[in-house]
């Protein structure tokens, strides 16, 4: 018997026999954002947590300091007219400028006074301020703490032939910044402590007020304007010959 052909074939066939067709559906993304969300929102909760209890565990700043209550107005005037009659006093005081010099000699500091500024004229001197010391405990010594005659003072009324300095304000200038000389070897700390001793010495023995002036401090020095380059001067020109007589 001969199998029948056509629709009706077709329409006989079994349903499993026929291809099934698979459809792909999109992941449900809903429950992804959940989870996103409750990993922030957790983080979120554990770093307010960490905030605050960073914050319950630092103590507070103090409060600020009051300011000092200012004196009375009587006390305040006399402090006004003391601080007047003191520069009054500093300014009528003739200044006289002490030069140091000094020098890095194997490790060890070297320093001299080398001149005298004084009433328009410089005084040239060659006086020693350091010198090599006998105790083993120290290297370099300040003259000034062994004697009274070689302290900075006395060395400068001596040699202006002055009984004191009543009347002067000593000023001390080393040729190198302060903060240059800390770093100069041995012999740095004894210097820079003898002209501190040597400043209020100056006062007691000598009736002079000093003070130490570090050349950092200094205001630079003006620059000079560049001066424009002068023009040779014109040959001069030769006479023009006269003319003959006819």
């Amino acid at each position: 018997m001969t199998p029948p052909s056509g629709p009706a074939a077709v329409a006989r066939v079994p349903r499993s026999t026929r291809s099934k067709r698979h459809v792909r559906r999109p992941p449900d993304l809903t429950s992804l954002f959940d989870v996103l969300f409750i990993v922030v929102f957790v983080a979120l909760i554990r770093a307010a947590a960490a905030q605050h209890e960073v914050a319950r565990l630092t103590a507070p700043p103090p409060p600020p300091k009051p300011a000092p209550p200012g004196p009375p107005p009587a006390v305040a005037a006399l402090r006004t007219k003391a601080l007047a009659n003191l520069e009054r006093d500093l300014a009528e005081r003739l200044p006289l400028v002490v030069r140091i010099s000094t020098s890095i000699e194997r490790d060890r500091l070297k320093a001299t006074i080398a001149a005298l500024e004084y009433e328009g004229q410089t005084i040239p001197l060659d006086v020693p301020l350091l010198a090599d010391s006998s105790d083993p405990d120290i290297e370099v010594v300040y003259l000034g703490e062994t004697s009274a005659e070689l302290r900075v003072c006395r060395i400068a009324a001596v040699h202006l032939r002055l009984p004191d300095l009543a009347r002067h304000l000593v000023i001390f200038v080393p040729d190198r910044p302060a903060a240059e000389l800390k770093r100069a070897g041995a012999g740095n700390e004894a210097l820079l402590q003898g002209l501190e001793r040597d400043v209020a010495r100056c006062f007691t023995e000598q009736r002079a007020v000093a003070a130490f002036i570090d050349p950092a401090e200094l205001p630079a020095p003006p620059v000079a304007p560049p001066v424009p380059p002068t023009e040779p001067p014109a040959p001069p020109t030769e006479p023009s010959a006269a003319p003959s007589p006819p």
